[in-house]
């Protein structure tokens, strides 16, 4: 979620408001074919929408997966075989669901565009007759409508703090004494976790992002996983799904946000030669999941569709057998959500993930507001995320709800690597850039205590972290990410949290 981008225009705004009240329809059938927002429309005429699925045993069967935790660096992957054995029943298990729902749909009156592995849902373009045919078919459990969720429109570049006047000064942020430009690392102890030798050495951080330029030097020595989940086939190839090196490149600068990706990897495991600056677990390695379309109107844009939101959460979950993930990033969302929107279909990736010790860390949104977050940041079980300026202020434009958001990080004036040419670097504001700052976080944490849960190392987090308080004037507070105090933080003095955490 970036914020020093030019205006996209009305129609992501509209857009923005239509999918802002999709998630209410994912605990139900769905809605009426009349009242399906012209954003999930193909443009054959059908709608696209996320079904889930009704599948025989499969909390035994998730659960019998589940249980082959994420890697450690230090655990040979080539004895796991029986987690891949696990993994295949769960797969067939879905399938024979999925035939078994697409078989009373009427002939030549959909089109399957998505699947998946280890999550029961398929997404699915329908017309009028088939959508009638899925809401009255007992083993369907819910209709989400699947429509792109546009980049946040953008706010002023600034380091003020909301409630403060001048809030969107073109300042630039305090920098640290130390010799990385990027004052967010520092800010968050990184670099004294790293002078411990703590620098996310053996772990993997994976970004579901609008993809990456691998070859800029920030990325350096680096092992880079690639894969692409475009539900318009816009990845390599004219492709709905791609993996490969290569397969995450970014789009063309033509597009706004095109190299969002880069910005976010960057801050969450880059790592420049010269040692001026680096990204907060700066040996980590990284999975660069390309989950953004390009989306055809007026002046086309990039949005990302929950259905391949979706396919990233279950490809990050695919390689817990052979590479050790710390934390899934997700520099995106829309809407504006009160309450948990744990209806929505990404709930069960996130907890997919989270059973395995993977953390998935969501970005709350740049809107300003005082009550209110972004979709996917407000599911229950996620790491919501907001923005903090280098005076441990709230940045003026994070989305804030103290029920709903988990965490500040820096959010404001965050430099790291574009996609203009290999050494290229900028400073971008938004809690899309708070977000991978949590993320680099979790592989540090988890290179301290390689067998920690995500309760276990949240509790780790929340306990040594340095209070924020709003500035909405409730005086209510969350605490700033502080990574030496997490580091230190005595399991036994957090010993209940974690349980309630991982509820």
């Amino acid at each position: 979620m970036i914020s020093n981008r030019t205006n996209i225009g009305f129609g992501l705004l509209l857009v923005l408001c239509l999918f802002s009240i999709a998630p209410a329809w994912a605990g139900g059938k769905g809605p009426a074919w009349d009242a399906l927002p012209a954003a999930a429309m193909t443009d054959t005429g059908l709608a696209r929408v996320i079904v889930g699925l009704t599948v025989a045993d499969y909390d035994a069967l998730a659960a019998r997966s589940a249980q082959y935790k994420v890697v450690t660096p230090d655990e040979a992957p080539k004895n796991r075989a029986a987690s891949k054995a696990a993994d295949a029943a769960l797969e067939a298990a879905i399938a024979s669901s999925v035939n078994a729902v697409l078989a009373s749909l009427p002939k030549s009156a959909y089109t399957v565009y998505r699947t998946y592995s280890a999550l029961p849902f398929v997404a699915v373009a329908v017309n009028a007759k088939a959508l009638e045919a899925l809401q009255a078919e007992p083993g369907v459990t819910s209709i989400e409508v699947d429509a792109p969720i546009p980049l946040p429109l953008p706010v002023p570049s600034g380091s003020g703090a909301k409630g403060e006047s001048g809030a969107a000064s073109t300042a630039p942020p305090q920098l640290p004494t130390s010799g990385n430009l990027n004052w967010g690392p520092p800010k968050i102890g990184a670099d004294t976790a790293w002078s411990r030798g703590y620098t996310g050495a053996g772990w993997t951080v994976a970004i579901l992002d609008t993809g990456i330029r691998r070859t800029h030097e920030f990325f350096a020595g680096k092992t880079i996983v690639e894969a692409c989940f475009s539900a318009n086939s816009n990845c390599p190839g004219g492709t709905k799904t791609a993996y490969g090196p290569g397969s995450a490149v970014h789009y063309a600068n033509t597009y706004t946000g095109y190299d969002h990706g880069t910005h976010c990897a960057g801050i969450a495991t880059g790592n420049k030669a010269d040692g001026t600056v680096a990204g907060v677990a700066k040996n980590a390695n990284l999975i660069a999941v390309q989950v953004f379309s390009i989306i055809p109107d007026t002046t086309p844009w990039i949005g990302s569709y929950p259905s391949d939101q979706l396919a990233g959460l279950n490809y990050v979950y695919s390689l817990r057998g052979s590479t050790s993930i710390a934390a899934a990033s997700m520099s995106l969302g829309g809407g504006a959500y009160s309450t948990p929107c744990d209806s929505a279909s990404q709930k069960a990736g996130v907890d997919l993930l989270r059973s395995v010790n993977i953390a998935t860390t969501i970005a709350t949104g740049n809107d300003g507001y005082c009550s209110y977050i972004s979709s996917p940041a407000c599911i229950s079980t996620a790491i919501a995320v907001g923005a903090s300026t280098s005076g441990d202020g709230e940045s003026y434009f994070n989305n804030w709800n103290p029920n709903l958001q988990t965490l500040f990080a820096p959010g404001s004036g965050i430099y790291s690597s574009t996609g203009a040419s290999d050494t290229s670097y900028a400073s971008w504001d938004g809690t899309s850039m708070a977000t991978p700052h949590v993320a680099g976080t979790w592989a540090i944490l988890r290179q301290n205590r390689p067998n920690d849960s995500v309760g276990t190392i949240l509790s780790r987090v929340l306990a040594g972290g340095t209070p924020i308080v709003t500035g909405c004037g409730t005086g209510l507070s969350k605490p700033r990410v502080y990574i030496p105090a997490a580091l230190e933080a005595n399991a036994s003095s957090t010993q209940l949290l974690p349980l309630l955490l991982d509820q």
